[in-house]
């Protein structure tokens, strides 16, 4: 069964919001937040909404711009994934969506982690 669910949080975080997502983490489905935020912001709101215990690391991918650096920092990524929150911001989404190897790679490697947030990012 596949089931893919979408909601919006505006602002203030809703009560509960920490023990649902730490619920669905604990059921094996992967959590992804997708916000406009600062990554420091974004950062702060993934730890206080439950997106990582306290010793899973972040692995911080940000203002990217060359497909070759993505590429190694997607490799060095994929020798941690299975146990650390991927945090990337737009500009790299959008250098990584630019290049269908990439966009391949990404994907691939992105959902061996229990949680992505992707900040600094566009409606679009």
């Amino acid at each position: 069964m596949e089931l893919l669910g979408i909601t919006g949080v505006e602002d203030k975080l809703q009560d509960n919001v920490a023990l649902v997502i730490e619920s669905l983490r604990n059921a094996g489905i992967q959590v992804w937040m997708l916000t406009g935020d600062k990554v420091e912001t974004a950062t702060c709101i993934a730890i206080s909404a439950g997106f990582k215990t306290r010793m899973q690391p972040i692995f911080f991918m940000r203002d990217m711009t060359d497909p070759a650096d993505v590429e190694r920092r997607l490799e060095e990524f994929s020798r941690k994934a299975t146990n650390v929150i991927l945090m990337i911001d737009g500009t790299t989404v959008d250098t990584i969506l630019s290049h269908k190897k990439l966009e391949d790679r990404f994907f691939q490697e992105s959902t061996k982690s229990p949680s992505v947030c992707v900040c600094r990012c566009s409606p679009t």
